[in-house]
């Protein structure tokens, strides 16, 4: 199979799971759930089509041809109106997207799940090296002891991994932190291509080029790479510098929460699924 026929494959398997995932969705509400009245009074569960359609503010025949899987040009207003028509959760409507071809929406506020307590736990189990836990725009929301010891992470609760590690104590650490800055600066980019509606992350890039020489340098390379494990030289302050194997772990796709972990010489990483 040729490269041109596989990404056709690939669309129709797509358009496919949109129309099983839409219709299972649409079957699992009732007009009780939406606030609409049922004919006769009686209870019925599933909704229709154009009720569905209806909710969403659309006519009945483009949401036809949305969960029927043609190939249509479908606006983000478009997938959240039906994401709220269908009451889908945080990662239903990411789901929704990514079926739909479009890159994942931005959290709806207040729905991160995040729990620190619980994250806190997850980097105080890495006892072989430093780890810590970041999110979509790096900041810091928990690390291990090792991690504030030789990293100087998690010391100040308004903390962000790439900022630290380019403008603060952070980054002096790495032995090779040209290579580092060069790898993340490469990461950072590829990851705000996902969410380039979110403001935040120019904010980032206007402060990371005025206060940091070598990421405006890195950053005008438009490099982009994905995030594999790769080694870091720490200056590690009882030993000198030491090689570590830097791997990265989602821990929430749908909100982009990573698990960072540093693991020593004789320690293996996770393995690929």
């Amino acid at each position: 199979m040729d490269s041109a026929t596989s990404r056709i494959s690939s669309k129709k398997k797509r358009r496919h799971e949109l129309t099983n995932f839409l219709r299972s969705r649409r079957a699992a509400l009732s007009p009780a759930d939406v606030g609409m009245a049922s004919a006769n009074g009686r209870t019925r569960v599933g909704l229709r089509r154009e009720e569905v359609a209806i909710l969403a503010g659309v006519s009945a025949s483009w949401y036809a041809w949305l969960e029927q899987g043609r190939p249509i040009n479908v606006s983000d207003g478009i997938l959240d109106a039906t994401s709220r028509a269908l009451r889908l959760t945080e990662r239903e409507r990411v789901h929704l997207y990514r079926l739909a071809g479009a890159n994942p929406p931005l959290p709806t506020p207040g729905t991160d799940p995040s729990d620190t307590e619980v994250l806190q736990r997850v980097v105080d189990a890495q006892a072989s090296g430093p780890a810590c836990v970041i999110d979509r725009y790096w900041d810091v929301l928990a690390a291990n002891e090792q991690a504030a010891r030789m990293l100087h992470l998690g010391q100040d609760g308004n903390e962000n991994f790439l900022i630290g590690l380019f403008t603060e104590s952070h980054g002096r650490q790495y032995v090779n932190l040209p290579e580092v800055a060069r790898q993340m600066t490469a990461r950072f980019r590829l990851q705000m291509s996902y969410f380039a509606d979110d403001p935040r992350y120019e904010q980032m890039v206007d402060r990371l080029s005025a206060d940091s020489a070598c990421f405006a340098e890195m950053w005008g390379r438009h490099e982009v790479e994905e995030f594999v494990p790769t080694t870091v030289e720490l200056d590690h302050p009882d030993k000198g510098p030491v090689p570590f194997a830097l791997y990265g772990m989602d821990l929430d796709d749908a909100f982009s929460v990573r698990l960072l972990m540093y693991l020593p010489p004789g320690v293996t990483g996770p393995r690929p699924a």
